[in-house]
């Protein structure tokens, strides 16, 4: 599925609240130069919604799911939660978003989709949006650890803030490899699109990974 459409590419790399590491915005540039050599227009566009407010609204979006699964296994097996039953970030997510009330949920719906349609005006004036998939290079082993809490509360809403939106909206999205660090970690760009551009999305993939195959292995870094 190799689309010969030209494409007009709204580009995002700085997002209100967040400073991208260098890294992944020069892979996300290249990115775009790469798609403008494959002839398509490339233009800077606004986000056109608040970070952190899309990310409490996802939050309380998702907690609720996570109450709604673990209550609905429970009654399956017909016993009460046990201690060791989840991660200890799982479980502080499940005993905070039960506390959530049908009103709050209502609200919190009711946001979701005001956010679909801010994000959805972008796809008035391009087809598909460009962005680095992480605002961090791939963290450390420990840096996101769910058996302890506050690792993920201090680093995973950056490493989220590019992907989170999508998640929300439910517009389709993917995360194309594109080189690496200087310790030979891979980078990754996102591409994301209205409802229903799924074709356009695998398509673009399949001219990008022509042009610049991914890299199958990790280099070593440098010394």
């Amino acid at each position: 599925m190799k689309s010969r459409r030209r494409l007009r590419i709204g580009l995002i790399t700085e997002i209100p609240g967040v400073t991208p590491d260098p890294s992944c915005v020069a892979a996300t540039e290249r990115a775009a130069a790469l798609c403008e050599s494959l002839g398509h227009t490339v233009v800077p566009v606004e986000t056109g919604y608040d970070p952190a407010e899309v990310a409490r609204v996802a939050g309380d979006v998702m907690g609720a799911d996570l109450v709604v699964t673990v209550e609905d296994r429970l009654a399956e097996l017909d016993r009460d939660l046990r201690d060791d039953d989840l991660e200890p970030l799982t479980r502080v997510l499940y005993d905070h978003y039960r506390t959530l009330s049908a009103a709050d949920l209502n609200r919190t719906l009711r946001r979701a989709q005001g956010i679909g349609w801010e994000v959805g005006r972008a796809f008035g004036e391009v087809d598909l949006l460009l962005t680095p998939t992480l605002a961090r290079p791939t963290p450390r082993l420990g840096d996101l650890d769910t058996s302890r809490p506050e690792t993920i509360y201090r680093h995973a809403a950056v490493y989220a803030t590019y992907t989170s939106v999508f998640n929300l909206t439910g517009m389709p999205a993917m995360s194309v490899p594109f080189g690496s660090t200087s310790d030979g970690l891979p980078l990754g760009v996102q591409f994301a699109g209205d409802l229903g551009a799924e074709p356009l999305l695998l398509g673009l993939a399949a001219r990008i990974e022509e042009a610049a195959p991914w890299q199958r292995t990790v280099r070593p870094a440098s010394r």
